[in-house]
């Protein structure tokens, strides 16, 4: 099936451009996200605005994506625990200028993550044949399929973060999943231009974080989760 995969390299321009990490550009200070479980501000962990095919948002439309980083270590790995959040913003609705988390009275603020852009996307095909598509959201099913199928390309890190087509599982299958389909997925380690490497966030050391769409509501509904 067709994905788009992300080229990064270390660090990002001002302004609404696609990202891991960083602060996020313009969002209004009342939407930064508080995790359920320790109360404290999350960090930052991407913005994406549309992009057609790579990034297929509604027209104006970036998506953010947040994830408690304290050392409380909250459940963020849980798509409805309240220690993550992904949720899409009208640009006109955004300001011009990066904003700043909301400090904790006793800790401060939360972790800045590290950042890293996205330089454009290659369109590749993801080695799942179409008419398999709906063993990818079975755990048993996905199980059973040929691991030449079920996992493509050796491992490389290069394939296990893009946009669309079907989730690449960790070694642990398909759990956990929330109601809809992959919209992008995002590996604990990403590949940079320079040839180096760079640890995204705190996916359990080895994890990757899914995030799913629900279109089935009146509005689609973004929830993240991840796997390892």
């Amino acid at each position: 099936m067709r994905s788009h995969y992300p080229q990064f390299r270390e660090g990002a321009e001002p302004g609404l451009v696609p990202k891991l990490g960083g602060l996020p550009w313009g969002l209004p200070a009342r939407l930064w996200p508080v995790c359920r479980e320790c109360h404290r501000a999350m960090s930052h962990l991407a913005q994406l605005p549309a992009d057609g095919e790579a990034v297929p948002l509604g027209g104006g439309e970036v998506l953010f994506l947040f994830k408690c980083e304290w050392d409380s270590i909250c459940s963020f790995w849980e798509h409805d625990g309240g220690a993550n959040a992904a949720f899409v913003v009208q640009r006109d609705q955004l300001t011009d200028a990066p904003t700043a988390p909301p400090p904790d009275a006793a800790d401060g603020e939360p972790a800045l993550l590290r950042e890293i852009a996205i330089t454009g996307w290659r369109a590749d095909d993801d080695g799942a044949p179409p008419e398999l598509e709906e063993a990818f959201y079975d755990y048993q099913a996905h199980s059973e399929l040929p691991e030449q199928i079920a996992y493509p390309h050796d491992w490389a890190s290069a394939w296990r973060t893009k946009s669309g087509g079907v989730p690449y599982w960790t070694a642990n299958g398909a759990q956990q999943m929330p109601a809809g389909r992959l919209f992008l997925q995002i590996d604990n380690w990403v590949d940079l231009a320079d040839g180096g490497t760079a640890e995204v966030a705190n996916f359990c050391s080895d994890g990757t974080a899914y995030v799913f769409v629900d279109r089935s509501q009146p509005q689609p509904v973004y929830s993240m989760f991840i796997n390892r």
